[in-house]
This record gives C-alpha cells, sequence and structure tokens, in this order.
C-alpha cells in the first residue's frame, strides 16, 4: 500500500476514503473493506453533471511550487508534499490547481514503497566505492513517487544511406569492397520522449522501456498518494530531439540489413520523419535527487519494471586507494621481487663465478620484462574496473526494437554493387587484430 494516501475519492457504500493500492490495483476502503475497479469509478463519475465535475475536478487537484528551485507538483487535496524531489527544499508553496490537467493514459505504479527502496539498495550495492551517506535510510526515505509527463510519439520513417560494406579473410588477406545503398520505410509506435524541463533527458531515456500493455486511459483513481508533475514542454519543443532519436533508429534499420559485411561504413545518406501523431501520458518513475558537495544526482526507479539507473556518486578518497592499491599489487610489487630475484641471482654469479646463474639472472630480468607486460594488462582491467564501478555510467537509450510497429508495412530497397578484390598489407591486418582484441577486452 502507497504512502500518504489521499481521500478525494469516497467509497460508495460507507462513504469513506478510498486509497489506491499498486499491489491490487484496485481501489479499496479501509473503513467497509470494500474495493473497487478505478475503471468503474470513473464510469460512475461519469454520470454527475459535467459542468459540476469539472468544478470538483479543480477542488480535487492542488500544486506545489518550490521557492528554491521552481519545481512543480500536482496531488490531490490531501496528499501534502513536505519536501522538494528536485532539490529537497521544504519551502513549497501549495494552491489550488486552476489549470488544465487531462492527459490521455496513465500507467499506474506497481512498485510499492518497500520493493522500490529495495531496488534502490540493491542497486546502489554494485559500487563498493559509493560515499556513506548515500546510503543512509533518511536518504533513502527521499524516494518520491512521481508520474512524470512523457509525450509517445508514432510516426513513419523513410531512411536512405549509402557507404561501403567491406569482407576480408584475415588468412588469405582478402578484402572485398562493395558499395552499399538502403532505403526502408518503416513505422514506430509510442516512442516516449519526457515533458518536464526539470527532468534529465538521459536519465528518463535510461529508465525505459515500459509495458504499454498496462496502460489505461487516465482517471483521478491513481493519483491519491502520489505526486504528479504537469507538462512544460510541448511536442513542438522537443521536435529536435524526437528527430535525433527516430534518426538513429533509421540508421539501425539500415545497419539491420547489412549483416553479412564484417565492415560497414554509412557515410551519408537522410531520413523523413512523416505522419507524426501524439499522445499524453503520465509514467510511474520512482524519483531521488542527492546533493554532494554542492552537486546533485539524479537517480530514477521505473515504477513498473523495477529498472533503476542513474550516475551513481562515489567517494574520491576511496577510488584513490583503490587505485593506489591496484598499481601497488599489479605493478610495483610483482617487479619488485623479479627484480630482486634476478639481481640476487646475478650477485651470485659473480661472487661463485658460475655461469648458469649468469645465465639464469640474465633469463629472470628478461622474463621480469614478460611478465611486467602481462601485469599491466591485468593492471588495466583492474583499472578500468574501477572507473566502471565509479563512474556507473547511464544506460543508452533501448533500441529501435522496442519502438518498431510491427502492424505496419515495411517497405525495403537494398542495392550492393561489387567493387573490387585487393589484398590487405600486412600491418593492415595486424592493425585489425590488434584493435578487435582490445575492443574484446576493453
Amino acid at each position: 500500500m502507497s504512502e500518504n494516501i489521499a481521500d478525494t475519492l469516497k467509497c460508495p457504500h460507507c462513504a469513506s476514503n478510498l486509497f489506491y493500492d499498486s499491489t491490487t490495483k484496485r481501489a479499496v476502503c479501509n473503513f467497509c473493506g470494500s474495493d473497487f475497479d478505478p475503471n468503474i469509478l470513473r464510469l460512475s463519475f461519469a454520470f454527475e453533471d459535467k459542468t459540476e465535475e469539472k468544478e470538483t475536478d479543480e477542488s480535487r487537484m492542488q500544486e506545489f511550487i518550490c521557492n528554491s528551485c521552481g519545481a512543480t507538483v500536482i496531488t490531490d487535496e490531501n496528499t501534502a508534499a513536505s519536501f522538494c524531489c528536485y532539490c529537497g527544499s521544504p519551502a513549497l508553496a501549495g494552491h489550488r490547481l486552476r489549470r488544465e490537467f487531462k492527459p490521455d493514459f496513465i500507467i499506474p505504479f506497481k512498485l510499492t514503497r518497500e520493493q522500490a527502496e529495495e531496488k534502490f539498495l540493491e542497486w546502489g550495492r554494485t559500487n563498493k566505492y559509493i560515499p556513506k551517506g548515500f546510503m543512509d535510510k533518511d536518504n533513502i526515505k527521499k524516494l518520491t513517487p512521481l508520474y512524470v509527463p512523457f509525450w509517445l510519439v508514432d510516426a513513419t520513417c523513410s531512411a536512405y544511406f549509402y557507404g561501403t560494406g567491406l569482407i576480408y579473410d584475415n588468412v588469405d588477406r582478402i578484402k572485398t569492397a562493395f558499395s552499399v545503398e538502403r532505403d526502408i520505410t518503416f513505422c514506430v509506435k509510442r516512442v516516449p520522449f519526457v515533458g518536464a524541463k526539470k527532468m534529465n533527458r538521459l536519465l528518463m531515456e535510461a529508465v525505459e522501456p515500459f509495458d504499454y500493455s498496462e496502460m489505461v486511459p487516465y482517471n483521478d483513481a491513481y493519483l491519491p498518494g502520489f505526486y504528479a508533475e504537469r507538462y512544460n514542454l510541448t511536442p513542438s519543443d522537443m521536435a529536435q530531439n524526437v528527430i535525433w532519436r527516430l534518426e538513429s533508429y533509421a540508421r539501425q534499420s539500415c545497419e539491420a540489413l547489412s549483416t553479412q559485411y564484417d565492415d560497414l561504413n554509412l557515410a551519408d545518406g537522410f531520413t523523413d520523419i512523416t505522419d507524426c501523431k501524439y499522445s499524453y501520458a503520465l509514467l510511474p518513475v520512482w524519483f531521488l535527487n542527492y546533493e554532494e558537495d554542492g552537486v546533485y544526482h539524479g537517480f530514477a526507479i521505473n515504477g513498473q519494471t523495477g529498472e533503476a539507473c542513474g550516475k551513481l556518486p562515489y567517494s574520491k578518497p576511496r577510488r584513490l586507494a583503490a587505485i593506489a592499491g591496484t598499481v601497488l599489487k599489479w605493478l610495483i610489487l610483482p617487479e619488485l621481487i623479479l627484480a630482486a630475484i634476478s639481481l640476487s641471482l646475478m650477485y651470485g654469479s659473480l661472487y661463485n663465478k658460475s655461469q648458469w646463474l649468469f645465465q639464469l639472472s640474465t633469463f629472470m630480468m628478461y622474463g621480469a620484462v614478460f611478465l611486467g607486460i602481462g601485469f599491466l594488462y591485468i593492471f588495466l582491467k583492474k583499472f578500468r574496473r574501477i572507473l566502471v564501478e565509479t563512474t556507473n555510467p547511464i544506460d543508452k537509450v533501448p533500441d529501435l526494437s522496442q519502438y518498431y510497429d510491427t502492424s505496419k508495412k515495411v517497405d525495403i530497397d537494398r542495392k550492393d554493387d561489387f567493387m573490387t578484390v585487393y589484398n590487405m598489407p600486412s600491418d593492415e591486418i595486424r592493425k585489425r587484430r590488434l584493435f578487435k582484441w582490445i575492443d574484446k577486452r576493453f
């Protein structure tokens, strides 16, 4: 059961407060034990006079504005906001909502507070370098259930790209080149774009995807106990972001049609985005802002799937200590030990005039060089792991497969013309092998 449940909806049986249970997805009355389908409640409200309904809707909603950062959240009249979920300031001013607040759809929260906190702790433990205060109970309690405004975009994408495809045989040093042209028209469905300026776009892309099968028409029955934000970015404001993302999907579609090539370089092309349609939806996100040294770190948990994302902070002293320990363990100590052994053997060979000891010490010195290269490789892997664990990069936006509209027809035109066959130089082969080896390991 969610916390801070409001009493905007009344039980038809006893007129007591109704609560939305995110586990059972029902509106529950704690007084008489009745429970209701939110969609049925919505239907019951439809029988009321439309003018009275509009006035009631306005009186049931209130808006909190942060006097510190200017953020705005919307709740029902009895769900109070005690602090700003963006900056943590308690300087909030509340007043009755008078402007229009009518999303088309909503995905109800599925994760309870207990589940969200557990997901956050589980995710935070993946980084052993995080500051001590980050996992404190007082900090975790600041997780806020927020319905974030998204514009869901449907569109038709026409893409044309051309370039070069390469097939090579490392053994025979044969390189075959083809000129490649790809022309494809496909459709995407419900690609989400966050409509709130305060929300980090990359963070909201990382928390995707949402399961649209659980999306329902919006009604106020899902709002009690939660917070919501009104959009302040229109679809036209996000036109550039829409174009960038759909263009990347267009390139992905062309690359997916060219898997037969070892190397593919689509040098140039163009995309045309048409038949754009959009709907306005509120999607569930557990949100937390953590302040450290004057810098705010945003974290989000998908309130439906439990996907956690964000750039975890790290303790600089703990990170430096880990790097210093890795240098000592995998670079300095092994070389000192090998150098000490080889020098002692060389000293013994000179003292005893032993030829085999001298040869052994020489072998140890060469061995120290080769082992040093091996230890350097191990050190680089350990060092990279420390960097990944401390910087914790945010997940990339989901690929085209998440939003590909399989119900629409796809037009594909591909053209591959043979260009030439020639021997690859030996240094080119070595370069390619080295780069592939590095890519696999680093």
